[in-house]
Protein backbone atom coordinates (compact mmCIF):
# COMPACT_ATOMS: atom_id res chain seq x y z
CA UNK A 1 0.00 0.00 0.00
CA UNK A 2 3.13 2.36 0.90
CA UNK A 3 3.80 2.63 -3.03
CA UNK A 4 0.68 3.04 -4.19
CA UNK A 5 0.87 6.55 -1.84
CA UNK A 6 4.40 7.05 -3.05
CA UNK A 7 2.75 7.11 -6.32
CA UNK A 8 0.38 9.65 -6.21
CA UNK A 9 3.32 11.01 -4.62
CA UNK A 10 5.34 11.49 -7.62
CA UNK A 11 1.86 12.32 -9.84
CA UNK A 12 1.64 15.53 -7.31
CA UNK A 13 4.94 16.69 -7.66
CA UNK A 14 6.14 16.05 -11.04
CA UNK A 15 2.80 16.42 -12.44
CA UNK A 16 3.55 14.99 -15.92
CA UNK A 17 -0.07 16.32 -17.75
CA UNK A 18 1.27 19.91 -16.96
CA UNK A 19 4.38 19.04 -18.88
CA UNK A 20 3.04 17.04 -21.36
CA UNK A 21 0.03 18.85 -22.08
CA UNK A 22 -1.76 15.39 -23.96
CA UNK A 23 -2.07 13.72 -20.68
CA UNK A 24 -4.18 16.68 -19.51
CA UNK A 25 -7.53 15.10 -20.88
CA UNK A 26 -6.96 11.67 -18.96
CA UNK A 27 -7.03 13.12 -15.22
CA UNK A 28 -4.54 11.10 -14.28
CA UNK A 29 -4.22 12.31 -10.65
CA UNK A 30 -7.93 12.22 -9.98
CA UNK A 31 -8.39 8.64 -11.36
CA UNK A 32 -5.29 7.34 -9.16
CA UNK A 33 -6.51 9.41 -6.11
CA UNK A 34 -9.92 7.30 -6.50
CA UNK A 35 -8.37 4.10 -6.99
CA UNK A 36 -6.20 4.69 -4.25
CA UNK A 37 -9.06 5.37 -1.80
CA UNK A 38 -10.90 2.64 -2.77
CA UNK A 39 -7.41 0.30 -1.97
CA UNK A 40 -7.08 2.25 1.31
CA UNK A 41 -10.56 1.48 2.16
CA UNK A 42 -10.73 -2.52 1.48
CA UNK A 43 -7.66 -2.24 2.88
CA UNK A 44 -7.44 -3.74 6.40
CA UNK A 45 -4.32 -2.46 7.23
CA UNK A 46 -5.30 0.65 7.89
CA UNK A 47 -5.91 2.86 11.11
CA UNK A 48 -7.21 6.11 12.20
CA UNK A 49 -5.09 8.30 14.64
CA UNK A 50 -7.17 10.29 16.22
CA UNK A 51 -4.99 13.70 16.92
CA UNK A 52 -5.16 17.38 18.04
CA UNK A 53 -3.54 18.72 14.67
CA UNK A 54 -6.15 16.80 13.16
CA UNK A 55 -8.97 18.67 14.62
CA UNK A 56 -7.71 21.97 14.02
CA UNK A 57 -6.97 21.13 10.02
CA UNK A 58 -10.44 19.75 9.61
CA UNK A 59 -11.57 23.90 11.98
CA UNK A 60 -9.43 25.52 8.92
CA UNK A 61 -11.28 23.61 6.50
CA UNK A 62 -14.70 24.39 8.06
CA UNK A 63 -13.42 28.19 8.19
CA UNK A 64 -12.15 28.67 4.56
CA UNK A 65 -15.88 27.01 3.27
CA UNK A 66 -17.31 29.56 5.34
CA UNK A 67 -15.34 32.18 3.82
CA UNK A 68 -16.24 30.80 0.86
CA UNK A 69 -19.73 31.35 1.13
CA UNK A 70 -19.14 34.79 1.84
CA UNK A 71 -16.64 35.04 -0.93
CA UNK A 72 -16.48 38.08 -3.52
CA UNK A 73 -16.54 35.10 -5.94
CA UNK A 74 -17.72 31.80 -5.08
CA UNK A 75 -16.01 30.30 -8.74
CA UNK A 76 -12.62 31.20 -7.82
CA UNK A 77 -12.87 30.71 -4.09
CA UNK A 78 -14.47 27.03 -5.01
CA UNK A 79 -11.70 25.94 -7.20
CA UNK A 80 -9.25 27.40 -4.18
CA UNK A 81 -11.74 25.12 -1.82
CA UNK A 82 -11.64 22.29 -3.55
CA UNK A 83 -7.51 22.27 -4.03
CA UNK A 84 -7.24 22.41 -0.62
CA UNK A 85 -9.59 19.78 0.06
CA UNK A 86 -7.67 17.33 -2.25
CA UNK A 87 -4.70 17.85 -0.51
CA UNK A 88 -6.70 17.25 3.25
CA UNK A 89 -7.87 13.72 1.73
CA UNK A 90 -3.90 13.01 0.92
CA UNK A 91 -3.07 14.09 4.26
CA UNK A 92 -5.78 11.21 5.59
CA UNK A 93 -4.53 8.59 3.63
CA UNK A 94 -0.51 9.12 4.50
CA UNK A 95 -1.74 9.13 8.22
CA UNK A 96 -3.64 5.46 7.62
CA UNK A 97 -1.16 4.13 5.20
CA UNK A 98 1.90 4.71 6.74
CA UNK A 99 2.02 2.05 9.28
CA UNK A 100 5.39 2.46 11.63
CA UNK A 101 9.00 4.14 11.34
CA UNK A 102 10.09 1.86 8.34
CA UNK A 103 7.49 2.87 6.24
CA UNK A 104 8.07 6.96 7.44
CA UNK A 105 11.70 6.76 6.50
CA UNK A 106 10.86 5.41 2.85
CA UNK A 107 8.25 7.77 2.24
CA UNK A 108 10.51 10.58 3.60
CA UNK A 109 13.17 9.11 0.92
CA UNK A 110 10.27 8.57 -1.99
CA UNK A 111 9.66 12.25 -0.95
CA UNK A 112 13.43 13.21 -1.90
CA UNK A 113 13.84 11.16 -5.01
CA UNK A 114 10.74 12.44 -6.56
CA UNK A 115 11.97 16.01 -5.81
CA UNK A 116 15.15 14.94 -7.45
CA UNK A 117 14.00 13.58 -10.78
CA UNK A 118 11.78 16.90 -10.89
CA UNK A 119 14.52 19.34 -9.83
CA UNK A 120 16.75 17.28 -11.88
CA UNK A 121 14.47 17.40 -15.15
CA UNK A 122 13.99 20.81 -14.79
CA UNK A 123 17.33 21.70 -14.82
CA UNK A 124 17.74 19.50 -17.93
CA UNK A 125 15.38 20.96 -19.70
CA UNK A 126 17.33 24.50 -18.39
CA UNK A 127 20.58 23.52 -19.51
CA UNK A 128 19.91 21.35 -22.66
CA UNK A 129 17.31 22.54 -24.29
CA UNK A 130 16.75 25.98 -23.25
CA UNK A 131 13.56 26.01 -21.60
CA UNK A 132 13.52 29.22 -18.96
CA UNK A 133 11.76 32.61 -17.88
CA UNK A 134 13.30 35.26 -18.75
CA UNK A 135 12.06 37.80 -15.90
CA UNK A 136 14.37 40.82 -13.99
CA UNK A 137 16.59 40.71 -17.27
CA UNK A 138 18.08 36.75 -16.78
CA UNK A 139 16.92 33.91 -17.62
CA UNK A 140 15.58 31.92 -14.95
CA UNK A 141 14.93 28.21 -14.03
CA UNK A 142 11.44 27.24 -14.02
CA UNK A 143 9.66 23.90 -13.18
CA UNK A 144 8.52 21.24 -15.82
CA UNK A 145 4.91 21.83 -14.13
CA UNK A 146 2.54 24.93 -14.30
CA UNK A 147 1.09 24.75 -9.78
CA UNK A 148 4.50 24.98 -8.53
CA UNK A 149 6.98 25.96 -11.72
CA UNK A 150 7.55 29.38 -11.19
CA UNK A 151 10.90 30.14 -10.47
CA UNK A 152 10.26 31.80 -6.86
CA UNK A 153 7.59 28.60 -6.50
CA UNK A 154 10.25 26.33 -7.39
CA UNK A 155 12.80 27.50 -5.56
CA UNK A 156 10.87 27.50 -2.05
CA UNK A 157 9.87 23.84 -3.21
CA UNK A 158 13.76 22.83 -2.83
CA UNK A 159 14.47 24.75 0.44
CA UNK A 160 11.27 23.64 1.99
CA UNK A 161 12.92 19.54 0.80
CA UNK A 162 16.63 20.58 2.46
CA UNK A 163 16.12 19.52 6.21
CA UNK A 164 14.65 16.45 5.14
CA UNK A 165 17.44 15.93 3.09
CA UNK A 166 20.06 16.84 5.86
CA UNK A 167 17.63 14.72 8.31
CA UNK A 168 18.19 11.48 5.92
CA UNK A 169 21.69 11.72 5.54
CA UNK A 170 22.77 12.43 8.99
CA UNK A 171 21.02 9.15 9.10
CA UNK A 172 23.55 7.32 7.37
CA UNK A 173 21.82 4.91 5.09
CA UNK A 174 22.60 1.34 4.92
CA UNK A 175 22.50 1.91 1.35
CA UNK A 176 25.99 3.49 -0.13
CA UNK A 177 23.55 4.28 -3.82
CA UNK A 178 21.41 6.44 -1.79
CA UNK A 179 23.75 8.51 0.60
CA UNK A 180 25.40 9.05 -2.90
CA UNK A 181 21.95 10.31 -4.40
CA UNK A 182 20.68 11.91 -1.47
CA UNK A 183 24.40 14.09 -1.88
CA UNK A 184 23.65 14.36 -5.51
CA UNK A 185 20.24 15.73 -5.28
CA UNK A 186 21.97 18.28 -1.94
CA UNK A 187 24.46 19.68 -5.09
CA UNK A 188 21.88 19.97 -7.88
CA UNK A 189 19.42 21.76 -5.49
CA UNK A 190 21.34 24.27 -4.22
CA UNK A 191 22.81 24.71 -7.23
CA UNK A 192 19.18 25.15 -8.96
CA UNK A 193 17.77 27.78 -6.48
CA UNK A 194 20.49 30.25 -7.88
CA UNK A 195 19.63 29.32 -11.08
CA UNK A 196 15.74 29.96 -10.22
CA UNK A 197 17.12 33.47 -9.44
CA UNK A 198 14.70 33.63 -6.83
CA UNK A 199 15.98 36.04 -3.77
CA UNK A 200 13.65 34.87 -1.54
CA UNK A 201 15.27 31.55 -2.46
CA UNK A 202 18.64 32.44 -1.80
CA UNK A 203 18.05 34.00 1.30
CA UNK A 204 15.73 31.40 3.08
CA UNK A 205 18.34 28.82 1.96
CA UNK A 206 20.99 30.91 4.19
CA UNK A 207 18.43 30.96 6.72
CA UNK A 208 18.53 26.96 6.67
CA UNK A 209 22.39 27.26 7.08
CA UNK A 210 21.75 29.18 10.03
CA UNK A 211 19.39 26.75 11.31
CA UNK A 212 22.31 23.63 10.75
CA UNK A 213 24.70 25.81 12.71
CA UNK A 214 22.92 26.61 15.28
CA UNK A 215 22.08 22.86 15.77
CA UNK A 216 25.56 21.80 15.55
CA UNK A 217 27.41 20.34 18.23
CA UNK A 218 30.83 21.54 16.50
CA UNK A 219 30.15 25.08 15.90
CA UNK A 220 33.43 25.89 14.34
CA UNK A 221 34.21 23.32 12.46
CA UNK A 222 30.31 23.93 11.00
CA UNK A 223 30.79 27.33 10.28
CA UNK A 224 34.24 27.01 8.66
CA UNK A 225 32.59 24.35 6.59
CA UNK A 226 29.22 26.28 5.66
CA UNK A 227 31.81 29.03 4.92
CA UNK A 228 33.59 27.55 2.23
CA UNK A 229 29.83 26.12 1.00
CA UNK A 230 28.88 29.80 0.39
CA UNK A 231 32.57 30.44 -0.96
CA UNK A 232 32.20 28.30 -3.57
CA UNK A 233 28.83 29.29 -4.41
CA UNK A 234 29.38 32.95 -4.36
CA UNK A 235 32.43 32.07 -7.17
CA UNK A 236 30.44 29.77 -9.19
CA UNK A 237 27.99 32.70 -9.68
CA UNK A 238 27.62 34.61 -12.61
CA UNK A 239 27.65 38.26 -12.15
CA UNK A 240 24.35 38.64 -12.95
CA UNK A 241 23.16 36.37 -10.09
CA UNK A 242 25.19 37.95 -8.06
CA UNK A 243 23.63 41.51 -8.69
CA UNK A 244 20.75 39.62 -8.31
CA UNK A 245 21.27 38.20 -4.35
CA UNK A 246 22.92 41.82 -3.83
CA UNK A 247 19.30 43.65 -5.00
CA UNK A 248 18.00 42.10 -1.87
CA UNK A 249 19.73 44.19 -0.02
CA UNK A 250 20.68 47.25 -2.36
CA UNK A 251 18.39 49.13 -4.03
CA UNK A 252 19.12 50.37 -7.29
CA UNK A 253 21.76 47.85 -8.73
CA UNK A 254 19.53 45.12 -10.20
CA UNK A 255 17.40 45.74 -13.90
CA UNK A 256 14.39 47.79 -13.80
CA UNK A 257 11.47 45.73 -12.35
CA UNK A 258 14.11 44.48 -9.34
CA UNK A 259 13.21 46.75 -6.66
CA UNK A 260 9.79 47.04 -7.37
CA UNK A 261 9.14 43.43 -7.11
CA UNK A 262 10.62 43.59 -3.33
CA UNK A 263 7.99 46.23 -2.53
CA UNK A 264 5.44 44.46 -3.97
CA UNK A 265 5.63 41.81 -1.00
CA UNK A 266 4.88 44.58 1.53
CA UNK A 267 2.17 46.03 -1.02
CA UNK A 268 0.57 42.91 -0.64
CA UNK A 269 0.65 42.88 3.30
CA UNK A 270 -0.88 46.43 3.40
CA UNK A 271 -3.68 45.52 0.84
CA UNK A 272 -3.95 41.93 2.65
CA UNK A 273 -4.60 44.42 6.24
CA UNK A 274 -6.93 46.69 4.09
CA UNK A 275 -8.91 44.23 2.75
CA UNK A 276 -8.94 42.56 6.01
CA UNK A 277 -10.48 45.73 7.64
CA UNK A 278 -13.48 45.97 4.73
CA UNK A 279 -13.96 42.17 5.39
CA UNK A 280 -13.03 41.13 9.41
CA UNK A 281 -14.43 38.21 10.15
CA UNK A 282 -14.19 35.57 7.19
CA UNK A 283 -12.25 37.79 4.72
CA UNK A 284 -13.25 38.29 0.98
CA UNK A 285 -12.19 34.19 0.19
CA UNK A 286 -10.39 32.05 -0.99
CA UNK A 287 -8.16 32.37 -4.10
CA UNK A 288 -10.46 36.27 -4.46
CA UNK A 289 -7.47 38.42 -3.05
CA UNK A 290 -6.83 40.00 -6.46
CA UNK A 291 -10.44 41.27 -6.51
CA UNK A 292 -9.84 43.41 -3.21
CA UNK A 293 -7.34 46.05 -5.02
CA UNK A 294 -8.65 49.05 -5.90
CA UNK A 295 -10.06 49.28 -9.07
CA UNK A 296 -11.27 45.97 -8.24
CA UNK A 297 -8.71 43.78 -9.66
CA UNK A 298 -5.16 43.07 -9.04
CA UNK A 299 -2.53 40.51 -8.73
CA UNK A 300 -1.53 38.15 -5.91
CA UNK A 301 -0.27 39.18 -2.37
CA UNK A 302 2.50 37.37 -3.15
CA UNK A 303 2.40 37.07 1.27
CA UNK A 304 1.60 34.96 3.52
CA UNK A 305 0.26 37.04 6.04
CA UNK A 306 -1.49 39.69 3.72
CA UNK A 307 -3.19 36.26 2.12
CA UNK A 308 -3.80 34.81 5.40
CA UNK A 309 -6.08 38.33 6.63
CA UNK A 310 -7.43 39.23 3.53
CA UNK A 311 -8.73 36.46 2.21
CA UNK A 312 -10.02 34.25 5.65
CA UNK A 313 -10.62 37.14 8.08
CA UNK A 314 -9.80 37.30 11.63
CA UNK A 315 -11.63 33.88 12.07
CA UNK A 316 -9.15 32.35 9.26
CA UNK A 317 -6.08 33.93 11.12
CA UNK A 318 -6.92 32.46 14.45
CA UNK A 319 -7.14 28.86 13.06
CA UNK A 320 -4.21 28.47 11.63
CA UNK A 321 -2.50 30.33 14.00
CA UNK A 322 -3.61 27.41 16.63
CA UNK A 323 -2.97 25.03 13.93
CA UNK A 324 0.95 26.03 13.38
CA UNK A 325 1.12 26.70 16.86
CA UNK A 326 0.04 22.90 17.47
CA UNK A 327 1.93 21.42 15.10
CA UNK A 328 5.11 22.87 16.09
CA UNK A 329 3.89 21.96 19.97
CA UNK A 330 3.59 18.18 18.80
CA UNK A 331 6.84 18.16 17.28
CA UNK A 332 9.10 19.99 20.02
CA UNK A 333 7.40 17.54 22.28
CA UNK A 334 8.64 14.18 20.38
CA UNK A 335 11.98 16.31 20.20
CA UNK A 336 12.60 16.70 24.34
CA UNK A 337 10.87 13.06 24.84
CA UNK A 338 13.38 11.26 22.37
CA UNK A 339 16.40 13.06 23.36
CA UNK A 340 15.19 12.45 27.25
CA UNK A 341 14.92 8.75 26.12
CA UNK A 342 18.01 8.74 24.29
CA UNK A 343 19.76 10.44 27.31
CA UNK A 344 18.94 7.68 29.78
CA UNK A 345 18.57 4.90 27.68
CA UNK A 346 22.01 4.08 27.20
CA UNK A 347 21.21 0.19 27.80
CA UNK A 348 18.26 0.69 24.86
CA UNK A 349 18.43 -2.19 22.16
CA UNK A 350 19.86 -0.40 19.18
CA UNK A 351 16.11 -0.59 17.45
CA UNK A 352 15.27 1.40 19.61
CA UNK A 353 17.66 3.78 19.72
CA UNK A 354 17.70 3.45 15.55
CA UNK A 355 13.95 4.65 15.86
CA UNK A 356 14.19 7.11 18.22
CA UNK A 357 16.81 9.29 16.67
CA UNK A 358 14.32 9.01 13.66
CA UNK A 359 11.75 10.16 15.02
CA UNK A 360 13.87 13.23 16.52
CA UNK A 361 15.70 14.39 13.32
CA UNK A 362 11.95 13.86 11.52
CA UNK A 363 10.27 16.47 14.25
CA UNK A 364 13.63 18.14 14.14
CA UNK A 365 13.34 18.60 10.41
CA UNK A 366 9.62 19.14 10.16
CA UNK A 367 9.99 22.88 12.54
CA UNK A 368 13.02 23.70 10.51
CA UNK A 369 10.57 23.60 8.25
CA UNK A 370 7.66 25.47 9.74
CA UNK A 371 10.35 28.08 10.45
CA UNK A 372 11.55 28.23 6.45
CA UNK A 373 7.76 28.37 6.03
CA UNK A 374 7.12 31.24 7.84
CA UNK A 375 10.20 32.89 6.99
CA UNK A 376 9.40 32.56 3.24
CA UNK A 377 6.29 33.75 3.31
CA UNK A 378 6.95 37.35 3.93
CA UNK A 379 7.99 36.76 0.08
CA UNK A 380 5.30 34.30 -1.17
CA UNK A 381 1.95 33.24 -0.53
CA UNK A 382 2.42 29.73 0.18
CA UNK A 383 -0.97 29.97 2.75
CA UNK A 384 -2.22 26.76 1.01
CA UNK A 385 1.11 24.69 0.12
CA UNK A 386 0.93 21.11 0.52
CA UNK A 387 3.98 21.21 2.87
CA UNK A 388 2.03 23.07 6.04
CA UNK A 389 -0.62 19.39 5.77
CA UNK A 390 2.26 16.68 5.12
CA UNK A 391 4.44 18.53 8.23
CA UNK A 392 1.26 17.86 10.40
CA UNK A 393 0.88 13.85 9.09
CA UNK A 394 4.82 13.41 10.19
CA UNK A 395 3.78 15.12 13.61
CA UNK A 396 0.82 12.67 14.03
CA UNK A 397 2.66 9.67 12.68
CA UNK A 398 6.02 10.86 14.70
CA UNK A 399 3.79 10.89 18.04
CA UNK A 400 1.87 7.65 17.48
CA UNK A 401 5.04 5.98 16.43
CA UNK A 402 6.88 7.40 19.99
CA UNK A 403 3.76 6.15 21.93
CA UNK A 404 4.43 2.62 20.22
CA UNK A 405 8.17 2.93 21.08
CA UNK A 406 7.58 3.57 24.66
CA UNK A 407 4.98 0.90 25.33
CA UNK A 408 7.00 -1.87 23.46
CA UNK A 409 9.97 -0.83 25.89
CA UNK A 410 8.13 -0.51 29.39
CA UNK A 411 6.93 -4.43 28.06
CA UNK A 412 10.37 -5.77 27.49
CA UNK A 413 11.50 -3.93 30.69
CA UNK A 414 8.40 -5.85 32.56
CA UNK A 415 9.20 -9.33 30.81
CA UNK A 416 13.00 -8.90 32.07
CA UNK A 417 11.91 -8.05 35.48
CA UNK A 418 10.42 -11.54 35.41
CA UNK A 419 13.37 -13.65 33.84
CA UNK A 420 16.50 -14.98 36.04
CA UNK A 421 13.94 -17.13 38.39
CA UNK A 422 12.74 -14.22 40.61
CA UNK A 423 9.68 -12.10 40.91
CA UNK A 424 11.08 -8.27 40.76
CA UNK A 425 8.06 -5.73 41.45
CA UNK A 426 7.82 -2.57 39.45
CA UNK A 427 7.05 0.83 40.47
CA UNK A 428 4.23 1.77 39.78
CA UNK A 429 3.63 4.10 36.29
CA UNK A 430 1.72 7.74 36.22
Amino acid sequence: MLWMVIGYLFLFIFRPWEYWPALAPFRIERLYMIFLLALVFLWQGRRHIPHLITRWIMAFLFILLLSSIAAYRWTDASEALFDYFKLIVFYFVIIMTVKDERDLKKFILAYLMIMFLYVGKSAWEFVLHDRYIWRMGMRRLMGIDNSYGDPNALAASIVYSFPFLWAMIKSRLESPVLRKMLWAYGILAWASIVLTGSRSGMVTALLFLALIWSGASRKVVSIFVLAMVLFITWNSMSDRYKIRFESTFVKGIAPRGADESAEGRMAGLKQGIRTFIKHPVFGIGPGNFRYGWPGGIGGSAHNLYGELLGETGAAGAAVFLALVVIIVRTHMDIIKKTTASLTKGGNSPPAVTGKLLLLKRVSTASVQTIILLLFNGNFGHNLYRYNWLWIGAVGVLSAYFLREVKADTACSIKADSFRGGGLHVLPEQN
